[in-house]
């Protein structure tokens, strides 16, 4: 008889009952295979019946073959019922119920193909050995104790059938056509039909029985296994979770400091950039050549001393969300336009070209005018400062979702293996010349994922095969109808 294979899923149509045990799903599709197998079995019965009587014209009465299968296609539908009823059962009563229901059909099972082995010949039928495929079901639902008291109850019902023939107290039916009408007294025939049935129902016990138990303790070290990890894993979770906690906190309370020491670093710098300049301008009095030089150096360091003060404020700003306070509806092509203002005189001092490409009718966005202003002159500047000669480009393009910013240089590039870090705090690549804080890039790239964006870097750029390419995008206002 064929195997039907099923899914999991699809094993009792509804899915409302709880979730089941890798164990627990497997002997749901088991049993529903059975189920199945059963339609085959009596459909079989009945093929193998009409093909006896009308093909190999084998003498015997069939009504007595089709009530049967009737009587096996009622239980049958009591069974399916019963299995549709029990993917409702708890964890803890599902496999006892299951196996409950299982040994009763099994019993009927033998039950029933006894009386029919007794309409279709009994011992001079060959398939007496079908009782080994209820005795295989039985191993891999059943303990392995009552799969051998089953195998012990189908040979004796069959030897009591097969005994009751023979000494007439049951009339034997003989397959005519078929096998000797007295072969049912042949004594050595019994013995070793008898024989055979018990050695195959044996065997099958213990072989399928072994095979079935070393399945189901395998499902339940997987069982443990997933429990153990779930649990290790959860406490390993826990446990970052506390550790990214504290280092937040941590992180919080560096950023909030360096915030102040900052603040209360640009005052007195100021002051002395003041004093300097005052000096540098003669209002102190007459200063030599060489007092010039080392004030003009002193105010440049001061300067750089400033700017990085200013990098440092804009962390806490940017990490606690003050960009968010300062964002509204603004116009992108204004913020550009005022980027590169003072980016022109840059470009033309170095002999560099400077091109806008910008498409007309650009969508507002929402955003921080004066950081947006922040981002592009600082990826312009950059692109300037390291392009010796040739053209930098700053092209915008209105996608779907949002709006493309590029900016495009002819430069000395970056180095592959040093690209995915650009972005971090006080990095700089190892081929730009001169003195940076490393900080302009990093805040650049705040900037733009606090307005809802994304930014990269593409060296050599696609389009020149030299320089590099920054490229950013910032969401595009929704319609309330999007909305």
């Amino acid at each position: 008889m064929p195997m039907v294979a099923n899914s999991v899923d699809d094993m009792f149509p509804g899915g409302d009952g709880p979730e089941r045990t890798p164990e627990e799903a497997t002997l749901m599709l088991r049993l529903r295979v059975f189920n199945r197998m059963r339609w085959s079995a009596i459909a079989g019965v009945i093929a193998a019946t009409l093909v006896a009587s009308y093909v190999f014209h084998i003498g015997f009465s069939t009504l007595p073959v089709y009530i049967i299968c009737g009587f096996m296609a009622l239980y049958n539908l009591v069974r399916w019922w019963q299995f549709r009823n029990l993917e409702k059962e708890s964890a803890e009563t599902f496999i006892p119920k299951a196996r409950s229901i299982s040994y009763n059909h099994i019993i009927i099972d033998l039950v029933a193909l006894t009386i029919l082995l007794h309409f279709t010949g009994g011992i001079e039928n060959p398939f007496t050995f079908f009782f080994v495929f209820h005795i295989i079901a039985a191993s891999i639902v059943l303990h392995y104790r009552t799969v051998y008291l089953l195998a012990t109850l189908a040979i004796a019902m069959f030897g009591l059938l097969v005994g009751l023939e023979y000494s007439g107290v049951v009339p034997h039916v003989n397959l005519a056509g078929f096998a000797a009408p007295d072969l049912y007294r042949e004594g050595s025939y019994i013995l070793a039909v008898l024989a055979a049935l018990a050695t195959v129902l044996y065997t099958t016990t213990y072989m399928a029985t072994a095979v079935s138990g070393e399945l189901r303790k395998r499902q339940r070290q997987v069982v443990d296994l997933r429990e153990r990890l779930l649990e290790e894993k959860t406490g390993e979770l826990e446990k970052a979770s506390v550790e990214v906690a504290k280092l937040e906190d941590e992180r919080g309370q560096f950023l909030r400091f360096i915030g102040i020491a900052a603040h209360d670093l640009k005052a007195p710098l100021t002051a002395i950039q003041g004093f300097l300049w005052v000096i540098l301008g003669g209002f102190a009095g007459e200063i030599t050549e060489r007092q010039r030089n080392m004030m003009e150096r002193s105010a440049r360091r001061i300067t750089e001393l400033l700017a990085l003060i200013s990098d440092l404020l804009d962390i806490p700003r940017i990490e606690t969300g003050q960009i968010v306070q300062e964002m509204k509806e603004i116009s992108l092509r204004q913020v550009i336009k005022n980027s590169l203002e003072g980016q022109r005189d840059l470009a033309k001092e170095k002999g560099v070209k400077l091109k806008v490409e910008l498409p007309e009718g650009l969508p507002k966005i929402r955003g921080s005018s004066a950081r947006l202003q922040q981002v592009v002159t600082n990826l312009v500047n950059n692109a300037i400062n390291y392009t010796p000669e040739g053209v930098i480009t700053l092209r915008v393009a209105d996608r779907p979702r949002d709006l493309l910013v590029e900016v495009m240089d002819t430069g000395i590039g970056i180095p592959q293996e040093e690209q995915l870090r650009l972005f971090e705090d006080f990095f700089r690549a190892s081929n730009v010349p001169g003195k940076g804080t490393g900080l302009g890039l990093s805040i650049t790239k705040r900037i733009v994922e606090a307005h809802g964006g994304k930014i990269w870097v593409e060296s050599p750029c696609p389009e020149t095969g030299t320089g590099s390419k920054f490229s950013f995008t910032l969401p595009k206002l929704r319609s309330r109808r999007q909305r």
